[in-house]
């Protein structure tokens, strides 16, 4: 218990570090490049917190389980729109931009409810991979050659540092790398910490991989949601939850799928299902309250997830006594 407790403590810590580095050096780099930091949200850091998920699900696909990944990808986008999103807005009601509304907000809709189509009725096969991967390739082109000849029209934020010169490029790529690093570690050992009390309690193996796993893989995006929004990165922040369900179910899922095939097991209905709402769920949170996700709807988004949460944990307690 004891050892599970500072594996625990470990991992925030490193948590708490490579996120403050991985903000710090997107602010910098989005002040480098002349674009707005929801661009580098979108890209740089949700590819970044996502890398690690990315090589577990390579690292399966080659060894043909091809349904570990499909399942990593679907639990951690319903994290990063129910459990991300939901916490950052009870912290600060999140502003949504046009750009969000107009384009990453509605693509994110179809790319996961085609994705869950798909997998519900349809039966997933390398041309469905190809193309969600195609749809994301051509997005993110689109994205950053768009960013690059768009000069930048916002403030970066009110953190007081950012009346300093930003770092230069070399100390970017080593806060940036060694923040995802960290972060990468972080999330491992708290969640294994975390998994190792629960277990040590009396608390089924079953239910800790559908709880405490699937939060500790979300947990380098809730970091660095959070810490952005300290630093007065409101855009940063939603554009990193948004951003690594674009590129989970693009890059991550699609990739996967064209290496390996993906059968669709049973157990995953409710989440492909859940996952499909919450998508467009998102569509009308995003337009109301001034074109915020207020504490309100944060809050509902945190309550659907916990409720997500104890029905998965039933029906695997229920199927595996």
């Amino acid at each position: 218990m004891l050892i599970n407790a500072l594996w625990f403590v470990l991992g925030l810590a490193l948590l708490l570090v490579g996120g403050r580095l991985v903000v710090s050096a997107s602010i910098d780099a989005a002040r480098r490049l002349g674009v707005s930091p929801l661009v580098v949200g979108l890209t740089l850091v949700a590819w970044g917190t996502s890398a690690p998920e990315l090589a577990l699900n390579l690292i399966s696909a080659s060894k043909g389980r091809g349904d570990l990944a499909l399942g990593n990808v679907v639990g951690a986008n319903i994290c990063n729109l129910a459990l991300v999103l939901g916490v950052c807005a009870l912290i600060r009601p999140l502003a949504v931009q046009e750009r969000l509304i107009k384009v990453e907000i509605g693509l994110n809709a179809v790319i996961l409810c085609l994705l869950a189509a798909l997998a519900l009725f349809v039966g997933l096969s390398p041309l469905s991979a190809a193309v969600l991967l195609a749809i994301f390739l051509i997005y993110s082109l689109w994205t950053i050659t768009s960013a690059l000849r768009r000069p930048l029209d916002q403030t970066i934020g009110d953190d007081p540092a950012h009346s300093a010169a930003p770092m230069g490029w070399i100390l970017i790529t080593a806060c940036f790398a060694g923040g995802l690093a960290l972060l990468s570690f972080g999330g491992a050992y708290a969640s294994d910490g975390a998994a190792g009390i629960a277990i040590a309690l009396g608390v089924a193996p079953a239910i800790v991989g559908v709880t405490i796993v699937s939060i500790g893989t979300t947990l380098p995006e809730m970091t660095t949601g959070i810490l952005a929004l300290r630093k007065g990165q409101n855009d940063l922040a939603i554009g990193n939850a948004i951003g690594s369900c674009l590129f989970n179910a693009g890059a991550i899922y699609g990739i996967a799928g064209l290496i390996a095939p993906t059968p669709v097991d049973p157990s995953l209905t409710i989440a492909l299902w859940f996952m499909g709402v919450l998508a467009i769920a998102l569509i009308p949170i995003s337009r109301t309250a001034g074109r915020t996700v207020s504490r309100i709807e944060g809050g509902l988004l945190l309550a659907t997830y916990i409720a997500f949460l104890a029905v998965s944990a039933w029906n695997v307690s229920r199927n595996n006594p």
